[in-house]
């Protein structure tokens, strides 16, 4: 019996130790985890160095374009101030009671501003912005001036991703990107193309009776997706930055495609459920005797197009609609909208609707 007792006695102290032991190496020897940093400095598309708050909580977005990004990251519930035309677009339900700070390009409401005292200011480095930048810091307003160029989106959506915290959604994004972009590269290079689509794109402002010749040439934004789908821009060799074409000049380089761009949202957009006013414009173009001889013209294939599918990060759905109008038969299992409603519906998170390009002119083969 005594035996028995001593083994017991023996076991629960050392029980006892080896519970001990496990107390004080979990104590001693616990990973504490890595607080997230209060602050990040990151680099935007001027070159500067900025510090900001991090995550960004709160952002004001001097341009629709702009808001357009910072909802692909699905942080649209931060922005606290935003560029009068959002409330139009009809695309952004958690920005349209915000209000409106003013536009970079129009002027911003600084004192409104300074009163919100928002995280960040989301600027585009297009135009002048020396001066807006100077005004915000004397507010005492951070300011990130991001660039919305087709090419430099890659890095544009990494440093949003990183100023809001953001990173894995950035990523698979961006996946997203390069994949949809991958695919017209391959099918384009595995056909072996043997003449070049010329193109030219008119900028409509407004309505108006005739084709709008106001164009970008070399430094266009829209020239990267037309490299990808092995496209010229007829203004190139005529233009560095933007300007006037005439229309002698037009009918000479003959332009296999006509692209009426709206700016204007006077034809085109997410509110429109009305084709007349494109239609309108389309016959227009078709019609004016002196484009008769054009290539365009003669086959049909004058288009108008939303602005938004030109610039920026929605320039890959525009080269979607490219692809079909100018390749018919090489994307004839291909529908453009398809591809835009998932841009709509999976990214920016908003019901897919409107008229985004004009005329449809294909139907989808298998």
């Amino acid at each position: 019996m005594r035996k028995v007792f001593v083994i017991t006695t023996t076991a629960i102290i050392l029980l006892l130790i080896v519970i001990s032991l496990g107390l004080f190496y979990s104590s001693s020897f616990q990973v504490t985890p890595t607080p997230m940093p209060k602050e990040i400095t990151v680099t935007d598309a001027l070159g500067r160095n900025v510090t900001l708050s991090y995550p960004a909580k709160t952002v004001v977005v001097g341009d629709d374009l702009v808001a357009e990004l910072v909802q692909l990251l699905g942080v649209a519930d931060r922005v606290v101030g935003i560029e009068p035309s959002i409330r139009e677009r009809g695309y952004f339900p958690k920005m349209v009671d915000k209000p409106i700070t003013g536009s970079q390009f129009r002027g911003l409401n600084y004192e409104l501003i300074a009163e919100i005292q928002p995280d960040v200011v989301l600027l585009m480095d297009v135009g002048p912005i020396a001066k807006v930048i100077d005004k915000l810091d004397n507010i005492g307003v951070k300011s990130i001036v991001i660039s919305i160029r087709p090419k430099r989106i890659p890095y544009t959506i990494e440093l949003l991703g990183r100023i809001f915290g953001e990173e894995k959604r950035a990523q698979k994004l961006l996946d997203w990107w390069y994949s949809k972009w991958d695919f017209l590269k391959t099918r384009i290079s595995e056909a072996k193309l043997e003449t070049k689509a010329k193109v030219f794109i008119g900028m409509g402002f407004s309505p108006t009776d005739k084709l709008p010749t106001h164009t970008w040439g070399k430094l266009a934004n829209w020239n990267y997706m037309l490299d990808i789908l092995e496209m010229e821009n007829i203004a190139s060799a005529k233009l560095e930055t933007h300007g006037e074409l005439d229309l002698e000049y037009i009918v000479k380089a003959n332009p296999d495609i006509i692209i009426v761009g709206d700016w204007s949202d006077v034809w085109l957009g997410y509110t429109k459920n009305n084709s007349d006013l494109a239609e309108k414009m389309v016959s227009i173009v078709m019609e004016d005797p002196v484009l008769q001889s054009v290539n365009a013209v003669k086959n049909g294939k004058v288009f108008v197009m939303h602005y938004a599918m030109l610039l920026n990060f929605r320039s890959l759905i525009g080269a979607y609609y490219l692809a079909k109008i100018a390749y018919p038969e090489l994307f004839k299992d291909m529908d453009p909208e398809e591809i835009h409603r998932e841009y709509f519906e999976k990214w920016l998170e908003v019901p897919y609707k409107g008229i985004w390009f004009y005329p449809k002119t294909w139907s989808i083969k298998g």
